[in-house]
């Protein structure tokens, strides 16, 4: 519920995805500070970040902090300096396998 603010910050996704023939279900929710930019971006590109990663599943949890911290500089980067001001947290879950 937004309360008495007029608008909501927060987005969730939820993707089921086959990757190298494994079903993957990618969960996350998304809390934006600011405004709802960041959180918004953080939607579009963390899973996609992640499920892309050479090491998605030789290397999980490598994969995972790499995608967070790419999907962080890119977000950064689309911003001028002027906007600087939003932000996101992210709560995610991820499950592989049937």
């Amino acid at each position: 519920s937004a309360g008495k603010r007029s608008s909501m910050e927060d987005f969730f996704e939820t993707r089921i995805d086959g990757v190298d023939g494994e079903i993957v279900g990618l969960f996350g929710v998304f809390d934006g500070h600011g405004g709802a930019r960041a959180a918004e971006y953080v939607k579009r590109h963390l899973f996609s970040n992640l499920i892309t990663h050479p090491k998605f599943f030789s290397d999980t949890k490598s994969a995972i902090a790499d995608a967070y911290n790419h999907t962080d500089s890119e977000l950064l980067k689309s911003e001028n300096s002027q906007t600087r001001d939003a932000g996101s947290t992210a709560s995610t879950a991820i499950l592989v396998g049937a």
